[in-house]
């Protein structure tokens, strides 16, 4: 029974994995598909995270890969958007909102810091 397991998860990776090199998917994209499907397999929920992680750092950050630096940027957008709508939240106390100011700005220059090493990658 475990064999039979193990062959399904197998060929769904090989299926995943044969697509999204016939959609001529971008190599990093792949690898966090794999990551992905590794991490559910695995039961290690964090995998993917852990991988995305591993990729900005060298292949976005060091190297100035378009497609990971766009990937950071966008999921930084969303939290400042997110965290922007708790600023207006009145539920808050002024001590809150002046570290979820804090949060903003800071967002707002990662955002900008993001940009600058996309523009350079170009």
């Amino acid at each position: 029974m475990a064999e039979q397991k193990l062959f399904g998860a197998a060929q769904e990776l090989r299926t995943k994995l044969s697509a999204s090199i016939e959609l001529a998917k971008n190599p990093l994209e792949i690898i966090l598909e794999v990551a992905e499907l590794v991490g559910e397999m695995s039961g290690e929920d964090t995998f993917r995270e852990t991988v995305r992680e591993q990729i900005l750092s060298v292949y976005g950050l060091a190297l100035g890969d378009k497609f990971i630096l766009d990937d950071e940027l966008a999921a930084v957008k969303a939290r400042l958007e997110k965290i922007a709508a708790a600023y207006e939240n009145p539920a808050f106390t002024e001590e809150e909102h002046i570290r979820i100011g804090y949060a903003l700005e800071s967002h707002k220059l990662e955002i900008e810091r993001l940009e600058r090493l996309k523009a350079d990658g170009e």
